[in-house]
C-alpha cells in the first residue's frame, strides 16, 4: 500500500507532469517543482478528490492552502486532518 508521500508523488507525476527526480518531502511546490497558481489549484483539487470518501468530502479551505508550501506541509496537513497512509 502506498503511503501519503507516495500518493502525493504519484499525483504530481501523473496529473501535473512533475519530474520524479525533483520530488522530495522538502520540495516547494512553486520554487522546486515549478508549479504555477493554476497547477496548485489543480493539485489541491486532485488531493481533495483523492482523499475524499463516500459521504465524507475532504476539503482544503482557502485559508489553509496558503500554508501548504512543501510536500511535507501537505503530508502533515493530511495527517492532522485524519487522512491515513
Amino acid at each position: 500500500m502506498l503511503n501519503l508521500f507516495d500518493k502525493i508523488s504519484k499525483i504530481l507525476v501523473d496529473e501535473l507532469g512533475v519530474d520524479p527526480a525533483s520530488i522530495e518531502p522538502s520540495a516547494s511546490f512553486i520554487a522546486d517543482l515549478n508549479m504555477d497558481p493554476d497547477d496548485l489549484a489543480e493539485f489541491f483539487t486532485t488531493i481533495e478528490d483523492s482523499f475524499s470518501k463516500q459521504g465524507n468530502q475532504f476539503e482544503i479551505p482557502g485559508k489553509d492552502s496558503d500554508s501548504l508550501v512543501t510536500i511535507q506541509d501537505m503530508i502533515d496537513y493530511l495527517q492532522e486532518a485524519g487522512v491515513e497512509d
